[in-house]
């Protein structure tokens, strides 16, 4: 194809042919969309390929429309999927004629007149001896097709095709009505059976039962223990590891300290004084430090000449940084009453030297909190859904999952100089589980060993067992509870037996029915939808039988 023209759905074969007149190459490419209106009609197309070979062009069908290309198949026009094959999936051949599917147009004996052979996509046979070997194919139209109706054919023919339509539709009519009336009668069956549903409420006379039990949960167990109160139980745990890498914004100063040698002084009185290593001094805002214990004499002399005591004793600034560089003055020592003070000092001959600042970045309190919090809570979360996953449809309770404190480990310490650090967190949750009906059946088990054979038990509300966590020890599997459980005992009623003896029952017979079974006192039935026939569905799924129980005092009548 040397050049693709592109058609609209709507677009009429005047149009088309206009298009391929006005391209200057000889191999075309027609892309038609599905459904369009040039392919409904083989007509149509025998009429455009008449054109193009007029026209001294060579035509391709490009389309995905599967009877588009079966008609452009038949009159032998090369069919393409789409304009990237290279090959056709249809190779280009005539028609197959089939003897029902065959109109030969034929108005008359004899040589064709020149009208009729000038009418669009029709062509006329002639039956001559000396052309019976080379006769040409006669038109076809298939069935799915509207054929269209030429003034050359005859009154007959058209009336052939109006009958046979006409017999067509009986036909059909013949074979739908009756699936159309099974289908009725079927579903107006499957709706009496499977619409209606029923709600029968019983309600039995009981008393009620507190009791407190020590109970286990173990996941060494396969089966429940009733002697020791022991249920099956499965250990679940789920364990991850976060790492991370966090840039530091503390900052501090490592620089050298001031030092330098001090004189204390003694004014106050005639006893010693004694100051350890370590003592705290002022100079202004500044604070120094005590290198070594001494003692400062008492003062001597007489009261006309008092001789002060003094001692020299070697001072270190607190801080790093040229700041404590200070100059020769009075120190004042700190741990001293202000009395004491004002005469017991120390007193500096020269500037303390050697302080300087030099500011480094460091691994805050903060950075290591924030790094340590931020990755425990994304631990926290993965952990945390991983265990739900395993939880499944089984019962956590309150305090059974373990959670240690997080493991945290970092490649920097607090104060340390960094301008980043790693930090890796890992955390491990544990839990004991189990299937909620199956423990409230042991528990009612349990409670049943001190019952009659007649009798049954009952926790009719959640809210009527309460668990509480004692102790876990998961490194053997175990967890300790305690049971505080209300149950209600009465007679044994089975829902299973009172099914049997109510399904498909009138609802005005229920009552009676059901009170003559043991136990049982009171009966109420509600339907679905309420307009339905009173009596109870035929289907046992459909029947929902509720237990109710009432005490001495409600149970009368």
């Amino acid at each position: 194809m040397d050049e693709i023209i592109y058609l609209e759905p709507d677009e009429e074969i005047t149009s088309v042919i206009d298009k391929i007149k006005k391209t200057s190459s000889a191999n075309l490419g027609l892309v038609i969309p599905r459904d369009a209106t040039l392919l409904q009609s083989v007509v149509n197309l025998r009429l455009l390929s008449r054109e193009a070979n007029s026209l001294g062009k060579k035509i391709s069908v490009v389309t995905s429309d599967k009877i588009g290309r079966n008609l452009a198949a038949q009159i032998g026009l090369p069919v393409f999927a789409s304009i990237e094959e290279q090959k056709p999936i249809f190779s280009p051949r005539g028609p197959e004629i089939s003897t029902d599917e065959v109109l030969e147009v034929n108005p008359s004996v004899g040589k064709a007149s020149q009208n009729d052979a000038d009418i669009p996509g029709v062509k006329v046979q002639q039956y001559e001896s000396n052309q019976a070997s080379s006769r040409p194919s006669p038109v076809l139209w298939k069935r799915h097709e509207k054929p269209t109706i030429s003034p050359s054919l005859s009154a007959p023919s058209i009336k052939h095709i109006l009958a046979k339509k006409d017999t067509d539709y009986k036909k059909l009519h013949k074979i739908l009505w009756p699936i159309l009336g099974v289908f009725i009668i079927l579903s107006a069956v499957a709706t009496f059976l499977l619409l209606p549903k029923a709600t029968v409420t019983v309600f039995i006379p009981s008393t009620d039962l507190k009791k407190t039990l020590t109970l286990a949960v173990s996941s060494q167990v396969k089966q429940p223990n009733l002697e020791q109160n022991v249920f099956p139980g499965t250990l679940i745990e789920s364990s991850g590891e976060k790492a991370g890498k966090f840039t530091t914004t503390g900052k501090k100063d490592i620089g050298t300290k001031a030092k330098g040698t001090i004189t204390l002084h003694n004014e106050f009185d005639w006893n010693p004084h004694s100051f350890p290593a370590g003592t705290r001094l002022a100079n202004s805002s500044k604070t120094f430090i005590t290198q070594n214990a001494v003692t400062i004499p008492g003062v001597g002399g007489n009261l006309s000449n008092p001789i002060y005591g003094t001692v020299k004793v070697d001072i270190e600034a607190e801080n790093p940084g040229a700041d404590y560089n200070v100059k020769a003055g009075r120190f004042t020592i700190l741990d001293l009453p202000a009395v004491q003070g004002a005469s017991i000092y120390g007193q500096s001959s020269s500037t303390l030297a050697g302080g300087d600042s030099r500011q480094v970045q460091v691994v805050s309190q903060k950075d290591y909190d924030d790094a340590k919090n931020s990755l425990i809570k994304d631990l926290t979360d993965s952990v945390g859904i991983d265990i739900n996953k395993k939880i499944g449809d089984k019962k956590l309770l309150e305090k059974a999952l373990v959670t240690p404190d997080p493991e945290v480990t970092s490649s920097v310490k607090v104060d340390s100089e960094a301008t980043d650090f790693d930090m890796t967190a890992k955390l491990k949750n544990q839990a004991l589980v189990y299937t909620d009906s199956e423990f409230q059946a042991f528990i009612i088990q349990i409670i049943s060993k001190d019952l009659s054979s007649d009798k049954m038990v009952k926790i009719a509300k959640s809210d009527d067992l309460s668990l509480t966590v004692d102790k876990t020890a998961y490194d053997k599997g175990q967890m300790d509870l305690t049971a505080n459980v209300l149950a209600k005992v009465s007679d044994k009623v089975s829902t299973d037996k009172i099914k049997q003896a109510i399904i498909g029952k009138k609802v005005s017979e229920i009552q009676g029915i059901v009170k003559n079974l043991s136990g049982i006192t009171q009966v109420e039935v509600s339907q679905q939808p309420s307009w339905w026939l009173k009596r109870l569905p035929d289907l046992e799924r459909n029947i929902n039988v509720k237990t109710e129980y009432l005490n001495s005092e409600q149970a009368k009548p």
